[in-house]
């Protein structure tokens, strides 16, 4: 069996990883505030972007608990297909930001011996909408709720020489949950057609997840009314776990990295 020989098992800890990595993407919060329009001014703002992302954590699906360490490397050799993309309407009170994030991964993983090898196909969307309420100048309150929908398809080979035959293992599981979060954003112009902005927050509160929290920070620069590019580094970490005996999943995840996108103002 796969769980009595210990290299599969370790080549298959890897792969594993592979198969928790979307589910731990909760939609990325909004890159940049756009600069502060005029007092009853509505401004819009679209942000094409992407984001590098190393994964680190533990998952369990069922009896079986798995560490993840995934770098950034190796998280773009499993993409097949990627889309990001985020908008977001304000004026000197209120602010509407939505996110769609979907990420298609592929990838075969084998054994140093070819005796094992591993399978997987993975579709993942998640849709973000937040509402915020300027208190100062600078500073935002900010409440979303965050979707996230996660279809995987795992197939695993086993070839030991030491038994004769082969084993075969082939399992698909779908997943979607809804997460409250609560946070702020602080953001502030500087120096000529540059902004600053830092983003906390936190929530799941047993609703979806038991805890989901992010850090965003990132730098924006105006190259004139319309265009912009945006540059950050992102930390998001969420606590999710559901089920009961064979089909009991947690995943215990943190997601770091750098983004770079391009906004479009009007």
């Amino acid at each position: 069996m796969l769980g009595q020989s210990k290299g599969a098992c370790s080549d298959m800890k890897r792969f594993d990883s592979l198969s928790v990595l979307a589910a731990s993407v909760l939609g990325c919060c909004w890159l940049a505030a756009p600069a502060h329009s005029a007092e009853g001014d509505w401004q819009q703002t679209v942000v094409l972007y992407g984001m590098g992302a190393a994964l680190d954590g533990t998952a369990q699906i069922g009896d079986v608990e798995v560490p993840v360490d995934l770098s950034i490397s190796d998280v773009f050799d499993a993409l097949e297909m990627g889309a990001m993309g985020a908008y977001r309407i304000a004026n000197d009170t209120w602010s509407f930001m939505a996110d769609v994030t979907y990420m298609g991964l592929g990838a075969t993983v084998k054994s140093q011996r070819d005796i094992a090898k591993a399978e997987i196909d993975m579709d993942q969307m998640t849709v973000m909408g937040t509402l915020g309420r300027r208190w100062t100048d600078h500073l935002e309150f900010l409440f979303s709720l965050a979707y996230v929908d996660l279809s995987t398809e795992l197939t695993v080979t086993v070839d030991n020489p030491l038994t004769p035959g082969e084993l075969r293992r082939k399992a698909a599981e779908d997943a979607s949950w809804v997460d409250p979060l609560v946070g702020l954003q602080y953001h502030v112009p500087f120096a000529d057609n540059w902004r600053f902005n830092l983003r906390g927050d936190i929530g799941g509160f047993g609703i979806g997840s038991d805890l989901t929290w992010q850090l965003l920070t990132t730098l924006r620069w105006q190259a004139n009314d319309t265009f912009g590019v945006v540059a950050g580094y992102r930390v998001i970490s969420f606590d999710y776990e559901d089920g009961k005996g064979s089909n009991y999943e947690r995943y215990d995840l943190t997601e770091q990295g750098p983004l770079v996108g391009m906004t479009i103002s009007f």
